[in-house]
């Protein structure tokens, strides 16, 4: 591609996905290797790019409200231009209107869609007239259907929420999806102390908070460009959300012990683990591809944590026989539909039930070879990034009916059973509006002495 035009990328990007089914980070990943943008331009295209992605559903509803042709019979490119222009009139207050309007319709014309140029124009002006008006999702239908265009999730994920979470949850959650999640570290005290980061961080004026039970987490608004103020090495943090440490505290691991995180890549949670446990004892991450094993041993390095060993293992399948009984504690974080980070992975908004509904198969299969590490009165975790009782709740009740023994185990996870309004038990779900983290799910159980 020519010329470094981020509307033109976002464009391609999107037809990369709707049209040939790319996945969207390795699509903008190539996008950006095949030219040269600046920062700018590569937040716009950036921004475009997920935006529509996230907002697909109610760009295409308010298309076929205004438009004079049916979605079906619009050029794939053309739909894609008018699902970019929209999402600039609608969700991205900086760009005037006027320049939403007129850049597409030159953007349509440059990539070839002469014909179309006029009919990109009166949609576009048209939705900017009812924007006006704030008449544009005022005679939505009732229930799931309208709030599924509302914040374009399908209605098979809303109606299965309704049904396992109630309807309060499930609203509270929705509306979740209009905020921008915001940016979780995790300190690396092996190199830097919690205070000094800290300390840096009201130097250089940044906002910053510090969740419950986390001393060491710290959460910074979303869109604030910390680093370009902040005086910080690379290495002194890592990107890891809130709820993914909140599954690390609940297992309790204490130095000297040997732990296993059976699914482990990219390794977020081995590190926290390892920096809980002060970087003493032994912490072995198993991934299925040697590459990310790899990947996961290199970073360790940079961040001083000597303790983590890596291997490439099906969590799957059978295990060495040095390894059965010999871990204090166990992290099975499991492959799931990943229902919980809706908001940083917008693909999933559209996933159907069907599309997951072999996956609990794998994810007991991966629970009951994890369960063969764990050494008597040792802690077995199971956890996903989800928010499926098929998932979740259901493959905890079966491992508890069919492996007499182990146990319940209630998680030491206070303030999270308080945000919710439960009593403290062995399995909790946190959620995004009442939490302040990812949708997570997360059970513990003792292997009985």
């Amino acid at each position: 591609m020519a010329a470094a035009d981020p509307r033109r990328a976002a464009v391609i990007a999107l037809q990369r996905v709707h049209m040939d089914g790319g996945y969207s980070q390795l699509v903008l990943d190539t996008l950006l290797k095949e030219t040269a943008f600046s920062p700018a331009d590569k937040a716009l295209l950036s921004r475009l790019f997920y935006g529509v992605l996230e907002r697909r559903l109610t760009l295409d509803y308010l298309i076929g409200k205004c438009a004079s042709m049916p979605l079906k019979k619009m050029h794939p490119q053309v739909l894609e231009l008018l699902r970019i222009g929209i999402y600039q009139l609608l969700y991205m207050d900086r760009i005037p209107d006027a320049a939403a309007v007129y850049e597409t319709v030159k953007l349509t014309r440059g990539m070839g869609q002469m014909k179309a140029a006029g009919f990109v124009n009166a949609v576009l002006r048209e939705i900017g007239r009812r924007k006006e008006k704030n008449s544009l999702l005022d005679d939505l239908p009732a229930g799931s259907a309208g709030e599924s265009i509302r914040y374009s999730v399908s209605v098979e994920w809303i109606d299965r929420w309704k049904e396992q979470y109630g309807e309060e949850i499930t609203a509270g959650l929705l509306q979740s999806l209009d905020e921008l999640p915001p940016q979780s570290l995790r300190i690396n005290t092996a190199l830097i102390s919690a205070a000094e980061f800290q300390e840096r961080l009201r130097v250089a004026e940044v906002p910053f908070s510090v969740a419950d039970g986390l001393p060491d987490s710290i959460q910074i608004p979303a869109g604030f460009d910390w680093k370009r103020v902040a005086k910080i090495e690379e290495n002194w943090y890592y990107y890891q959300d809130t709820a993914s440490q909140y599954d690390c505290l609940a297992l309790g691991a204490l130095p000297g012990e040997r732990i296993a995180d059976v699914c482990a890549a990219p390794g977020g949670k081995s590190f926290t683990l390892a920096l809980m446990m002060q970087n003493e004892g032994y912490l072995l991450a198993s991934d299925l591809y040697p590459k990310k094993c790899d990947m996961m041993s290199r970073r360790a390095k940079t961040l001083g944590l000597t303790m983590v060993d890596t291997a490439p293992r099906d969590a799957a399948g059978p295990l060495p026989t040095a390894l059965i009984g010999s871990f204090d504690r166990v992290m099975c974080d499991a492959p799931c539909s990943g229902l919980g980070v809706i908001r940083r992975k917008p693909e999933i908004r559209e996933k159907s039930v069907a599309d997951v509904a072999s996956l609990p198969d794998t994810q007991w299969n991966i629970l009951c070879r994890a369960a063969e590490l764990v050494k008597p009165g040792g802690v077995l975790q199971y956890s996903t990034c989800t928010l499926n009782k098929a998932e979740n709740e259901e493959i905890a009740a079966r491992f508890l009916a069919e492996h007499p023994d182990f146990e319940k185990r209630i998680l030491p996870l206070v303030s999270c059973f308080e945000k919710a309004g439960l009593a403290p038990s062995h399995e909790i779900t946190l959620f995004p509006h009442l939490h302040g983290t990812d949708g997570f799910y997360i059970a513990s159980f003792t292997r009985k002495g």
